[in-house]
Order: C-alpha cells, then structure tokens, then sequence
C-alpha cells in the first residue's frame, strides 16, 4: 500500500429631562438666546461627540475588522471567533481586554479574532440582525465554522476560559480521521482522499495523546480541501511498528503519484519527526507548494 519512506446590566449616566413646551411647571420659560436656556442647549450639543472607535487596524494587533463585505463565509480557510459589538455599549468596551487576549494568547493559532461594529452605519446593523444578532443587546460572541454562525448565549460578559472552551468546542473535531490501526489507513485516510480530485494527499499524525488537540483540528479546517487528517492516538503499538516510532509526535503526509490524472494506488511518505505547533503550517504548505496544489488566500 505505501512506498518507500522518503445580556449583563447597563450602567449609563443620569438622565437629564426638561419640558421644552412651556418651561417648569408653575413659572416662564428660560428666554432664549446668549446666556439664557438656548445657550446651555447650544453648549449641551456641542459636548455629545461619537464614542471613540473601541477597535483600530493600528491600535488592536491579531484583531480583524470586520464588515458585511470582509465577513468569514463556508469558503473561509480559517475558524472565526467574532466579537459583535458597539462602541456606545459599555459591556462591549468592558469586554475589549478579553477579546484582545483570545487573540493574541489563548487562540492563537487555532482561531482567526475578528470584530465587527454593528452600529457603525445602516449597512451593517442590517448585516447584524441578518445573522441573528440582537443589536440592541450588544456585545455578542460568535463562532464561524463551515459557513454557520454559533452564537454565545450564556450572558453577555462572558469570562475568558469561558470563551475559550466556547469556542474550542465548537471546532469540526469529526475531520480528523482516528486510526488506531494499520489496516484501517486505506479505508479511513487514503480512500477518502483519492475519491476528491482536488486533494493532494493526506497526512495522519500519531501521538501519546488520547484526544484530539484543538490546533490539529483548526489545522485540519483550514487544509480541508487539500488533504484528509487522521490521527493515530495513545501510543498505539501496531501503529509504532509500522511507521518505526522512535519519538512522540510523529507527522506522516502520504502522497500518491498521478497517472493520467489517476492517483495511484501507492504513496509516498514523507515525515516530520520532532513536530513541534508552529512548524505544522509551515511544512504543510511547503507539501503544497511542491506536489502542486496553490490554494487561494482566503479568510
């Protein structure tokens, strides 16, 4: 078979209420003009400036701003967890820090961070209710995977670790393949594969794990289309046997030739011993780049 190895509470100010009709109850209006009521009026409207923009491409670094026609579709490459929010939303601003850690710590990696303003313009307030977000009850968390929106909908300011398993939760763990077996690669890894004309491959990974890793999953989202993933988990000792395991982690890509746009039946091993997290993307793409598949830039 193979060849030869190679909703919180809103806080807002106190309320200013008088009657614009006839002045207090009991007594004349204040007379417009300088100094008088229409000069406070005046000086009122000119202190009510737009809250400050809560998210920057300067000021918010690992965060992508969003909008209706930057938004993550079923064509995205990566997984999404996006922050809903609104900059005159006191809970959004209280969550600024949280998304900002999910971004550039707890996530990375496994996730692409992006924000998106609901209540920056028509436009995008449209865009929001499209997706079943309550504008009126900024701020929202939501996972984008294979095209669905999966909202958070416990409370409204969310803890990070609560985030966190939110979000891990809802990565595609059914597109790695478990092979504890030998005998099970060609029905479970490579037969998959050969049936999909635009893979190029697929690569298993055999590990002291007994579950999946969320970065291995997030890995398998984003190569979907180019190769299946498996995982061989636990040590397993027919498995070690066979791929000659002398250190855990252990990443193998299987490769078939093509004849007559046909993939063959035998594939060539290439491995990756001492795997380490942030090398996985690099060596996968290096496996594109050389046995011919260029995907497309997607986000």
């Amino acid at each position: 078979m193979f060849g030869n190895t190679a909703g919180g509470s809103r806080r807002g100010g106190t309320n200013f209420h008088m009657n614009f009709g006839g002045g207090f109850p009991g007594g004349g209006g204040f007379p417009g003009g300088e100094g008088g009521f229409g000069g406070f009026q005046q000086q009122h409207h000119q202190q009510q400036r737009a809250p400050q923009e809560l998210f920057s491409k300067s000021s918010s670094p690992g965060i992508s701003i969003l909008s209706e026609s930057k938004f993550p579709d079923a064509s995205s490459k990566f997984l999404w967890l996006v922050f809903f929010y609104a900059n005159d939303s006191p809970e959004s601003t209280r969550m600024k820090p949280h998304v900002e850690k999910l971004a550039t710590s707890a996530l990375k990696g496994s996730f692409k961070v992006g924000v998106i303003n609901c209540k920056l313009n028509a436009r995008e307030s449209y865009f929001c209710r499209r997706q079943g977000i309550n504008i009126q009850n900024l701020p929202t968390f939501g996972v984008v995977a294979e095209g669905e929106i999966y909202k958070y909908d416990q409370h409204s300011q969310p803890s990070v670790k609560e985030l966190y398993d939110f979000a891990i939760g809802k990565i595609p763990y059914h597109l790695v393949a478990v092979i504890n077996h030998p005998e099970a690669i060609e029905d479970r890894l490579l037969g998959p594969m050969r049936k999909e004309s635009q893979k190029i491959g697929s690569i298993l990974l055999l590990t002291d794990k007994y579950e999946t890793s969320p970065l291995y999953a997030s890995i398998a989202y984003q190569y979907r289309h180019i190769f299946t993933f498996g995982e061989s988990r636990g040590k397993t000792l027919s498995m070690a046997k066979q791929f000659q395991v002398k250190k855990y982690p252990l990443l193998i890509a299987f490769i078939p030739t093509v004849v007559n746009k046909k993939k063959s039946e035998v594939a060539d091993i290439i491995r990756l011993e001492n795997v380490k997290a942030d090398e996985i993307g690099k060596w996968i793409e290096e496996l594109m780049a050389k046995f011919g598949s260029s995907e497309k830039k997607k986000r």
